[in-house]
């Protein structure tokens, strides 16, 4: 089993529900760079809307970092059964890291076609950069206070792998994003194929780890007959 077993009801409800209302929110914001475009003679409206390309594109970059943020989070809080101040404080982080995603993808739509590209890309790299430190966070700290509870510890620990990685890939991504436009997306779009689907990223460590293990002591075995 990859999620916990759930016998009691959670500490965490008031704090899911409001992290869900602000998802919500931030990723309604995305839509309102898309504009109506205005008639103009001679231009058919398949013409005019696809004029909006780039703020499309930015939308859908936009929606794929939030909603992936939001499957990790709902992944995290299946684990934390209790809650603290602290823990609240890590939590508002994220959520503040959320609600600034609208304004960093906005930069993107209306700049991919000027001289300020690699600036947009810079600051959508380093709040993608945060996202990770913050997701990060509220796994780790809540690990380190026992608020965790999982099927078992092999679980845990390759979850805990996981979300360090969270913290360390997004890292090189704002770093490559001075170097290569091309090479950051390209980067962002692996970020997002690892975590779309944390349980099976879980799973398939814990059963790579289970096959090692078995592995090993038949290897010993015929290196030393």
């Amino acid at each position: 089993m990859i999620f916990p077993d759930k016998q009691n009801e959670k500490e965490t409800s008031r704090v899911e529900a409001f992290s869900d209302g602000v998802f919500a929110i931030a990723i309604t914001l995305l839509i309102l760079e898309i504009h109506i475009p205005e008639f103009e003679e001679n231009v058919t409206l398949l013409q005019a809307v696809s004029h909006e390309w780039a703020s499309f594109l930015a939308l859908l970059i936009g929606f794929f970092t939030i909603l992936i943020c939001w499957i990790n989070h709902h992944y995290m809080f299946s684990f934390i059964r209790q809650t603290n101040s602290k823990l609240l404080l890590f939590n508002g982080f994220k959520l503040l890291v959320v609600t600034i995603t609208p304004f960093a993808t906005a930069l993107l739509s209306k700049h991919l076609e000027t001289d300020w590209i690699e600036s947009a890309i810079n600051i959508y790299a380093f709040n993608f950069m945060f996202m990770g430190i913050a997701m990060s966070g509220i796994w780790h700290y809540a690990y380190s206070q026992g608020f965790l509870k999982a099927a078992s510890k092999e679980v845990l620990s390759a979850a805990s792998r996981l979300y360090l990685f969270s913290t360390l890939f997004p890292v090189a991504i704002w770093i490559v994003s001075f170097f290569s436009i091309t090479a950051c997306l390209l980067l962002s779009g692996i970020m997002f194929a690892i975590f779309i689907f944390p349980e099976k990223m879980v799973a398939w460590q814990v059963s790579r780890r289970k096959q090692h293990s078995t592995s090993t002591p038949s290897e010993v075995s015929q290196a030393n007959p």
